[in-house]
């Protein structure tokens, strides 16, 4: 069953949405707890629902996303027959990059597609929705999370209602929080002649796929399938820095990452374990393999190659790559981005406008 479909994950989410952070690299390719990328987490649910056959669509500006998907393997995607195809190109939208390749789509024999956005932090059982998807005989089928009380976690995502028979009436964006919101994790079940059938009759180049979909609704039989796990979108640096805090939290760890049946998998990379050399405080934190620590470290997720030495303290921090934190630092609230250099200072943020130290500074 399973073997029809192939996989699309669209990566065109602006980078205005992380100012800074995705300043050197798209939204695709900004780390999650620690060792991951954003992108792994619809890879892995591909992958995990027999899925051998994915197409990347994002802009040209890629080369963060290429070196990261550099060795598929670690997908089971190096296949000489499919595997993982990347696409990129000068334009302003995923459907327009989409129709740049439709040969590409058209040599496989598989009849149905997966849409997936790589903003969405979620660990799908892609395998129940491709089976509720064809027992309900639906055109398209969106997945949602059902938000039972007011969270400004999902603002401007896409709010979607149904009919009491669960077939989609309105679609539209989220800018007031309300109770029972069904938000869309912009993850489509079609197949490949519709789409190209919606797409070439678009009435605009710019419009998204999502927004294809969602203007056929009256068309169309667009059903919904709730997804019931945990879900965070990152369209804003506070959401980015909260799904990073959530991560910590052992129960959402172990349920994102902890499923026997769909585990998330991301780029192989050999390295030696961490070195604990200190008499300070060391808790709840999620420390990636080759760091150095000796000072102080709470709450806090730090990437490979991160050293903080002793007399540092580093509360409620995300620390990508490649970091020093030296003795005397003290840093609360904060993400310090790949390569950065930071030595007597003290910087407390606010979990809801978190500071940010730009790639390769030194303070």
């Amino acid at each position: 069953m399973l073997a029809k479909y192939t996989g699309v994950i669209t990566s065109f989410e602006s980078r205005d949405l992380l100012k800074t952070l995705t300043a050197h690299r798209g939204i695709a390719t900004v780390p999650i707890a620690g060792k991951y990328r954003a992108i792994d987490f619809p890879l892995s649910y591909m992958k995990n629902a027999g899925i051998r056959n994915i197409h990347v669509l994002t802009s040209k500006n890629c080369r963060s996303l290429r070196n990261h998907l550099d060795v598929a393997k670690s997908w089971g995607l190096n296949r000489k027959n499919g595997g993982l195809t990347i696409h990129s190109g000068d334009v302003e939208s995923d459907t327009e990059l989409l129709v740049e390749n439709f040969d590409d789509l058209l040599k496989s024999k598989d009849e149905m597609i997966v849409i997936a956005p790589t903003y969405m932090i979620a660990n799908i059982d892609l395998d129940k929705a491709i089976e509720f998807h064809e027992l309900s005989e639906a055109d398209v089928t969106v997945i949602y999370k059902n938000i039972p009380e007011p969270s400004e976690n999902f603002l401007g995502c896409d709010i979607l209602e149904f009919n009491e028979k669960n077939h989609l009436t309105r679609a539209c964006a989220n800018f007031l929080p309300k109770k029972n919101q069904n938000i869309s994790l912009e993850i489509f079940l079609i197949k490949r002649s519709l789409l190209m059938a919606l797409v070439m009759s678009r009435p605009l180049n710019q419009i998204s796929l999502k927004d294809i979909i969602y203007r056929s609704k009256n068309n169309l039989k667009i059903m919904g399938f709730e997804h019931k796990e945990y879900l965070s979108c990152l369209n804003s640096l506070a959401n980015y820095f909260r799904t990073n805090m959530d991560l910590i939290n052992s129960k959402t760890l172990k349920e994102i990452f902890f499923n026997e049946n769909r585990p998330i998998f991301s780029k192989v990379k050999d390295s030696i374990p961490t070195h604990y050399l200190s008499e300070e405080v060391v808790k709840n934190s999620i420390i990636s393999n080759e760091c150095f620590i000796e000072g102080t470290v709470i709450n806090s997720v730090l990437s490979r190659y991160v050293n903080v030495e002793k007399g540092a303290r580093v509360e409620n921090c995300i620390i990508l790559q490649n970091c020093t934190i030296k003795a005397g630092t003290h840093l609360k609230n904060i993400i310090v981005d790949k390569n950065v250099v930071l030595e007597e200072t003290e910087l407390e943020g606010n979990p809801s406008y978190p500071l940010v130290i730009q790639k390769k500074y030194k303070f």
